[in-house]
């Protein structure tokens, strides 16, 4: 289940979208709100929400800024933009930013049901990818030891090395692979 946080400087937007989005429908939960980015900046770290839906123009920090200081801190976060704003100037900031949905109020629940499930897709694709890059790692650094050991012993025989073994000998041991000595 993904951690969701709201950010709306209209206290009855926040409401209504806390209360008329079936999280659990999207397998998500609402985990706050707030009512500006440096409010919302205090809850983000203390709640470490996957996506963070917000507004653009609000009071004291405003949605692109917070897009930004988020990102800098917290690059896996996903953001969703919900904003009465449709002018290319914060479309362009938001884009900039690699933001993807932007949504333009008024909007009807099932349009921020339908972007909440995208995003949610987007975060599970990327934790698969994760999980398996981890286990790629894994993987290599079980095997790097053999590999190893296997190239030095074809160097102490003074056998040939296949191509494949000198790109490996390169990439070990970088440009200083004929600056080593065995010594029997």
């Amino acid at each position: 289940m993904y951690k969701v946080m709201l950010v709306d400087d209209e206290d009855l937007e926040r409401e209504i979208m806390a209360q008329t989005i079936p999280w659990e429908k999207v397998d998500m939960e609402l985990v706050d709100m707030a009512w500006n980015g440096i409010e919302a900046m205090d809850k983000i770290r203390m709640l470490l929400p996957d996506i963070v839906i917000t507004d653009i123009k609000m009071p004291v920090m405003d949605g692109i800024e917070l897009i930004r200081r988020c990102q800098e801190s917290y690059p896996h976060m996903m953001f969703v933009v919900l904003s009465g704003y449709g002018e290319y100037g914060y479309t362009s900031k938001a884009m900039e930013l690699g933001i993807r949905h932007y949504i333009l109020k008024p909007c009807n629940e099932e349009t921020i049901v339908e972007v909440l499930l995208k995003v949610g897709e987007e975060l599970t694709r990327k934790k698969e990818n994760e999980v398996s890059a981890k286990e790629y790692q894994g993987a290599l650094e079980r095997m790097l030891p053999h590999v190893k050991e296997q190239i030095l012993g074809e160097l102490i025989t003074r056998r040939q090395l296949s191509r494949s073994d000198e790109f490996l000998l390169k990439k070990f041991l970088g440009e200083r692979k004929d600056e080593f000595v065995l010594f029997a």
